[in-house]
């Protein structure tokens, strides 16, 4: 028996836009997704507090605190994209989303772009974190105060929050476990980083090495041959597992 598509449930495809609002959606309305929030939130607003009793008045300024307001987001935002990615095969919703949405590389792709804009608006939040925090430490620390940040630096800090969102992501879609791309996220920059030891490697690990690839882009002075590294890196551990997860997704059978 044939089976024919009706202009009528074609045209009920929901569109690109309202992927993205559902998986936000999900992402935001779950427990864990929930308390990822909340400890990046705690997080933020521990370490924009944090410098106003460590560091010296004159280095209290916006810029110096949004490197450790950023320890919120670096350390966590990633699992969001884990959890996104694998949250229609750990909690089996697969059946129901691909049933009303069989076009499994598009809503694969609503859940990057998803995980993208909570991540952009998470970064926006440690931005005023850090300028609240500013504005005490010139109150109340006499602090330097400086409101000076590149753009680069700027950039940077964007890059590099789409960089570690775009691996969770990857990880998560190529693994399709959460926990085994939570370890796997959380053990490969230590394994690189013993790697290093070894006189052999010593020159190949720059390359591969994404923690030590990013560190240019966050401090907004990449140049040269860091841009090679940086791109090398990064697509080894963000576009080989995302296209990984992309294809191991589309061929995967839904129980």
């Amino acid at each position: 028996m044939t089976t024919t598509h009706t202009p009528a449930l074609e045209g009920t495809r929901p569109s690109f836009a309202r992927l993205v609002r559902v998986e936000l959606r999900k992402m935001v309305d779950t427990r864990a997704g929930l308390w990822i929030l909340i400890s990046i939130a705690i997080i933020t607003a521990g370490a924009s507090a944090l410098p106003l009793w460590i560091l010296p008045a004159e280095g209290l300024t916006w810029s110096a605190l949004i490197d450790f307001a950023s320890a919120g987001w670096a350390l966590l935002l990633p699992f969001l994209g884990v959890l996104a990615a694998t949250s229609e095969w750990s909690q089996r919703t697969g059946l129901s989303t691909f049933t009303l949405e069989p076009r499994r590389t598009l809503v694969n792709i609503a859940k990057l772009v998803a995980s993208l804009i909570l991540g952009l608006g998470m970064l926006v939040a440690t931005f005023g974190a850090a300028a609240i925090a500013n504005l005490v430490g010139i109150a109340a620390f006499d602090g330097g105060g400086s409101w000076s940040l590149s753009l680069g630096s700027a950039l940077g800090y964007v890059g590099g929050m789409a960089i570690y969102v775009t691996m969770g992501v990857g990880l998560g879609l190529a693994l399709l476990s959460t926990p085994l791309a939570i370890v796997t996220f959380i053990i490969a920059p230590v394994l690189l980083s013993v790697l290093v030891l070894v006189p052999a490697l010593s020159d190949v690990i720059p390359w591969i090495d994404l923690s030590t690839a990013s560190m240019p882009l966050l401090a907004g002075t990449l140049a040269g041959e860091e841009w090679a590294r940086l791109a090398t890196a990064t697509a080894l551990w963000c576009g080989v597992p995302l296209a990984l997860g992309l294809w191991r997704t589309a061929r995967r059978e839904v129980a």
